[in-house]
């Protein structure tokens, strides 16, 4: 009878992959939610993204007026305040060889990486200004503008944000409850729609925000009746699989009943890494497997899942204590971080 189970277990993890590749294109809904514009990709009435859009962000193409504020030799590096309160890090490598800054001078600069983790914006000095239309202008500009000004400010900053993330471009439509953003596509996009219902908004249509609370949770549940406990530490995220009510079959060896319960959190560890955008490095803690075949099964479930994924991921290998070591790069902070961030 276990190897029965065993074979049901491996069908439904085959099919649950199965079902991702033959779903729907998915829909793209955008709507404000917790003080943000919220995109959510749903797929096979499962969310498989979220990310906010806020027009009032840094895109890499602004330019703007920083100020140095300490420049520190010993790493190489300039600390320049970009907005009011707002410190970046500015590598002495990323200035033109023919600028000579100090601490007080105002310099045009662009981000080369989000604030997220802690860690400060980072920016360059280094602009090119012949990718902007008139751009020998927008240099001699630079002069002449007062500190947190825009030199150039791109206006379709969270369209760029949202052609990153949602990088296939045959969803079946995108939907939003925003004037404002279906202006801004509608001659861009061709299956955009208005949603004009104020009885019975997208959030309730598309149970968005149990979506998003589900996003932060720290626990998620299989539908195994196992689940996932996410614990975020200042060097990693740390992913703890547990088997919680799951109930194997009477007589099944508990191999694979562990396997069942594995297969099923290595797929939805992949979903929740892209939903909440989790980065760096990542460690998920499954229930001890015996058999290296089993184990080689759960890493080839993670590598599948995760090619879904819009960034790239890495399932790197289990280690001496049973411990699977996963990293995954992004462009973006964390959901936690946008929806908290003042």
């Amino acid at each position: 009878m276990s190897r029965s189970v065993n074979q049901s277990g491996e069908k439904e993890y085959s099919a649950s992959l199965e079902k991702l590749r033959k779903s729907d294109n998915g829909k793209i809904i955008i709507t404000n939610l917790r003080r943000r514009l919220l995109a959510f990709l749903i797929q096979s009435e499962r969310t498989y993204c979220i990310t906010a859009l806020d027009p009032e962000s840094l895109s890499p193409d602004d330019i703007l007026i920083a100020v140095v504020r300490d420049i520190k030799k010993d790493i190489e590096a300039a600390f320049i305040e970009y907005s009011e309160g707002k410190t970046g890090y500015l590598p002495l490598s990323k200035i033109p060889a023919d600028i000579k800054i100090k601490q007080g001078d105002l310099i045009p600069v662009s981000m080369t990486a989000q604030e997220q983790k802690g860690k400060r914006a980072r920016f360059t000095a280094k602009i090119d200004y012949s990718k902007y239309e008139d751009g020998e202008n927008l240099k001699n500009r630079s002069n002449h503008l007062a500190k947190f000004n825009y030199l150039y400010r791109d206006n379709n900053g969270p369209l760029n944000k949202l052609a990153k993330i949602f990088k296939n471009d045959k969803y079946d439509e995108i939907i939003t409850d925003d004037r404002k953003v279906y202006d801004l596509l509608k001659d861009k996009q061709d299956n955009i729609r208005l949603y004009e219902d104020a009885s019975f908004g997208l959030s309730k249509l598309y149970s968005l925000e149990s979506a998003v609370d589900e996003a932060l949770a720290q626990k998620v549940w299989l539908k195994c009746g196992g689940y996932l406990f996410f614990n975020k530490t200042e060097a990693m995220t740390v992913i703890d699989v547990n088997s919680g009510k799951f109930q194997p079959g009477k007589g099944t060896k508990s191999e694979d009943a562990f396997l069942t319960v594995n297969a099923e959190a290595a797929i939805e560890i992949c979903r929740q890494l892209r939903i909440r955008n989790i980065s760096g490095i990542i460690i998920a803690d499954f229930i001890n497997l015996a058999s290296k075949d089993h184990q080689s099964k759960i890493l080839d479930i993670l590598k599948n899942a995760s090619a879904f994924d819009h960034e790239p991921v890495n399932v790197v290998d289990i280690t001496a204590l049973g411990l699977i070591e996963i990293t995954r790069k992004k462009e973006y902070p964390s959901l936690y971080e946008e929806l908290n961030a003042k």
